[in-house]
């Protein structure tokens, strides 16, 4: 007969493993099987005959175990009665009350409680049924646990994280004030640093944030890697909460690392074009820009020229432009974001200041429609809306005094993006607003070219659409059509080729 062997990894797995190997541990198993394939008739009859109600598996599960595991209070009182041990722990640490904590079952937390189960029980890697508990939002299992001397001191030995952390962490606020009542210390950081108001600034847990702040905890903590709890908050998207804590005092200009503030993450769409990481309708959706958060920053003293330190690349489809130097305005234009651009120029954003590669803007906003993996799936092609929004930002740089024909280190203007994406419309706007519409890249790349696909680099050509209609436009507005080797056969290769 196969062993099974039960086990918690965490609070939230609780799993059963099958060793043909392993043998079970002496006795009389009848009672405990009964309890796991929940035949109640069968657990009555043999607790009436005198089976041993503490007989264990090979990895100390006991018949109680099982019924804490099924979530089952009637055996489970039936089992206690019968002189159960509350505390038998399997070999993992944990114990019935641990497993009632994880099926967030109050009733069978103070049946256990009062039947003298330890309410400070650790598993092996220090997490208290307290921690248990907090995790899953069982306020009134909490209740009873405080209530009996739990430890809110106690931190696991794994990450050094509280059981306050611990319901921050699951937006548990209705714990966490309980918690707080009974004296956790809410400044208290983990091994990583993360204080609790760290961790509800990751999970956006308004609630828990006011109470931390009301018991003292600082709306400035930070880790040196993260960032402020507002750039925590913020970087998750998380508008509300990071608006609340603008407004407790936290400070608008603080940033991470790489140099990403609030303000950078409030045009969150665009920095995640520029992660490298792969985003669709159908595999992962890029995140909404944060116009409210931007103009709550921006009220309150947000640098609107704060640039990123360093690139940061979070995946492997690459992206049009590099993260370094990049501005919140730079940002809301490569997500061809109209409204945050005007939000940003009118906190006195800096259209001028440019990204590595020394990208505009406006290059930025021409290239928009089409950012992140998009030449690496079917030829550049993008949608209407995409193409919408990109011709509508190109409008906004334009109107507030963007340079046209500014070029970027390899050459390429505003309008090589817009033709790369074929956007007629952005197409159009430029040359009407003086652009140049044969301007050659140091590669010998026009708008032309990359409408047409035809790209004199071995390396880009696989990646252009052709974009027929822009194409056409291009040389009514008096772009010169050339074959391949006409454009510039003495060009230099990129590097790499």
């Amino acid at each position: 007969m196969p062993v099974k062997l039960f086990g918690l990894c965490g609070w939230w797995m609780v799993q059963a493993l099958v060793f043909a190997s392993l043998a079970y541990s002496s006795g009389d198993l009848r009672l405990l099987e009964a309890v796991e394939n929940r035949d109640k008739e069968a657990v009555r009859s043999l607790l009436k005959d005198g089976a041993d109600v503490n007989v264990s598996q090979g990895d100390g599960a006991t018949a109680l175990h099982w019924a804490a595991h099924w979530d089952d209070l009637e055996t489970a009182e039936l089992l206690i009665g019968a002189g159960a041990n509350v505390n038998a722990a399997n070999e993992y640490g944990v114990t019935p009350l641990s497993l009632a904590c994880t099926n967030q079952n109050g009733g069978l937390v103070e049946k256990l409680l009062q039947a003298g189960a330890d309410p400070n029980a650790a598993q092996g890697t220090g997490e208290t049924v307290l921690m248990t508990c907090a995790s899953t939002g069982t306020v009134d299992a909490v209740k009873s646990l405080l209530e009996r001397g739990a430890d809110v001191s106690g931190k696991d030995s794994q990450k050094g994280q509280t059981a306050l952390m611990w319901a921050v962490a699951g937006k548990h606020w209705e714990v966490s004030k309980l918690l707080i009542e009974r004296g956790a210390d809410v400044r208290l950081p983990s091994k990583g640093g993360f204080t609790p108001l760290l961790f509800a600034a990751r999970s956006g847990d308004v609630n828990s944030a006011r109470l931390l702040l009301a018991a003292g905890a600082d709306v400035n903590e930070a880790t040196p890697q993260h960032g402020s709890a507002l750039v925590v908050a913020s970087a998750g998207g998380h508008e509300e909460l990071a608006i609340f804590l603008l407004e407790n005092g936290a400070d608008p200009n603080a940033a991470d690392k790489d140099g990403i503030t609030a303000l950078h993450n409030a045009a969150q769409n665009g920095l995640a074009a520029l992660t490298g990481v792969r985003y669709d309708a159908s595999y992962r959706v890029r995140p909404p820009n944060m116009p409210q958060l931007a103009k709550a920053l921006l009220a309150r003293g947000a640098n609107p020229n704060a640039r990123i330190a360093k690139n940061v690349s979070r995946g492997p489809d690459g992206s049009p432009f590099l993260m370094r130097g990049a501005t919140p305005l730079f940002l809301a234009a490569v997500s061809g974001d109209a409204g945050l651009m005007r939000i940003l120029r009118e906190g006195r954003a800096d259209l001028r200041l440019t990204a590595d590669g020394e990208i505009t803007p406006l290059m930025a906003a021409a290239r928009s429609a089409c950012t992140g993996s998009c030449a690496f799936q079917g030829g550049n092609r993008v949608d209407e809306v995409a193409a919408k929004n990109a011709f509508e930002a190109v409008k906004v740089a334009v109107e507030l005094g963007a340079d046209v024909n500014a070029t970027n280190e390899d050459g390429q203007t505003a309008m090589h993006m817009a033709a790369f994406t074929g956007n007629d419309a952005a197409v159009q706007f430029l040359a009407d607003h003086g652009a140049k519409v044969d301007v050659k890249d140091k590669y010998g790349e026009t708008p032309w070219s990359m409408a047409t696909g035809i790209s004199p680099v071995l390396r880009y050509r696989g990646l252009y659409g052709n974009h027929e209609s822009t194409a056409k436009l291009l040389l009514k507005l008096g772009a010169t059509q050339a074959s391949r080797d006409e454009m510039d056969p003495n060009a230099p290769p990129p590097p790499g080729q």
